[in-house]
């Protein structure tokens, strides 16, 4: 019989390393509050499914409401108190506009005055030397006399006006920057008061908790009822669709680790394989177990959930397990059975020879044995199945 042979060789074995991980939402969020209040209403369960919009949790918010209508309140107090500093303004304005043409008529006055004083100081004089020679009266002496001390009083009475007039002038414009220092004081209550109207209006939002987006309610931490705090947990929301196995591979795997590397999972609970890509490798090493967090983006999938378990399995071959996992190798076609036996045919002295083996890891078309055979042994590929003990060959 004309047969087919090939020889059992040692070769390298690719290890497999299985890396066990957990699928997960590639995008997850928790929902918090942000106002203090008593829970209403909280609509959803876990496990529902909500769309982006959709609203989760309804907070009390009546205090809220009380602080935005005590600060609507407050708007038009502190419009009305701007424009009484306004009013307050223009009156001083007005006061120091008069006091100013006081000091501009005092001023006029005073200049009159002290003009008409040399007239008069240069009479009185001539009359003192006229009355001397006994040429002129003594009431025309008194005449000049007291035309002199009236003169001077009106220097001394528009000095005096000035100054006060000058006085009441620095008051007026005190009066001034102390009106706009009010007005700018009434304008800020003004803006704070619509600012507290603003931020109320926000808290009043808060108050109720949105979806940001379509996804599934994965755990409810309150109840309707519930006092929520701002910060505190309302509900964990992960998005539908967006899936990722996450798996711990050891430090020794790493190198072998590809990014954007298209790869097979194995999910138990549905019994099938997902495709999958690795897409993000976190460079950073659990100081105790050596290990990288990696994940890989999965295929959407409608029956797939997070939370399932999923097996991801690696082969390598490199220099350092190659010599040390060494493998006697043969062609899968060349194994057969006979009655429940596994084995080969192997040529002996040009007699076919039938060998139990013990096979073990299965690598492309070939085979380890463990047991049955030796390095060297040749045995026939694709065996007739008229082949028997001893039958004759011709081996090609």
């Amino acid at each position: 019989m004309v047969v087919k042979t090939a020889i059992a060789t040692r070769q390298p074995i690719a290890i497999d390393r299985i890396l066990t991980g957990t699928v997960e939402s590639s995008e997850a969020v928790t929902l918090t509050s942000r106002v203090m209040g008593q829970i209403r209403q909280l609509t959803v369960r876990e496990g529902d499914i909500v769309q982006a919009g959709q609203r989760i949790a309804e907070i009390d918010v009546r205090d809220i409401q009380a602080q935005q209508q005590q600060a609507t309140a407050a708007i038009p107090q502190a419009q009305s108190a701007v424009s009484i500093a306004h009013s307050a303004k223009l009156t001083a304005q007005a006061q120091k506009s008069q006091a100013q043409a006081r000091v501009q008529e005092a001023q006029a006055q005073l200049t009159e005055a002290q003009a008409e004083l040399a007239d008069a100081q240069l009479h009185q004089q001539r009359m003192v030397m006229l009355r001397r020679e006994g040429a002129v009266s003594q009431s025309r002496l008194d005449e000049a006399n007291t035309r002199l001390s009236v003169i001077q009083a009106r220097i001394s009475q528009a000095k005096a006006g000035l100054t006060q007039s000058r006085t009441t002038v620095r008051q007026a414009q005190a009066a001034v920057v102390q009106a706009q220092a009010q007005i700018r004081q009434a304008q800020a209550q003004v803006e704070q008061a619509q600012a507290q109207v603003k931020q109320t209006q926000a808290n009043l939002d808060y108050g109720t908790v949105i979806a940001p987006f379509t996804g599934v309610i994965r755990h409810k931490y309150t109840e309707v009822g519930a006092m929520a705090g701002p910060g505190e947990s309302i509900v964990k929301l992960e998005r539908s669709g967006h899936l990722r196995l996450s798996v711990d591979a050891p430090e020794s795997l790493v190198g072998q680790i590809q990014r954007g590397k298209s790869v097979l999972v194995q999910i138990d609970a549905l019994n099938r394989q997902i495709a999958g890509r690795i897409n993000q490798i976190i460079p950073a090493a659990d100081p105790r177990s050596r290990n990288f967090t990696v994940k890989i983006a999965l295929k959407p999938n409608q029956d797939l959930l997070p939370g399932m378990f999923g097996r991801l399995q690696f082969s390598s071959i490199t220099r350092q397990n190659a010599a040390a996992r060494q493998g006697l190798m043969i062609p899968e076609d060349a194994i057969v059975k006979q009655f429940g036996i596994t084995g080969v045919f192997k040529v002996v002295g040009q007699q076919a020879q039938f060998n139990p083996i013990t096979t073990g890891q299965i690598e492309g078309k070939t085979v380890e044995v463990y047991s049955g055979l030796e390095r060297g042994d040749r045995i026939i590929v694709n065996p007739s199945p008229k082949l028997e003990n001893g039958t004759a060959l011709q081996v090609s």
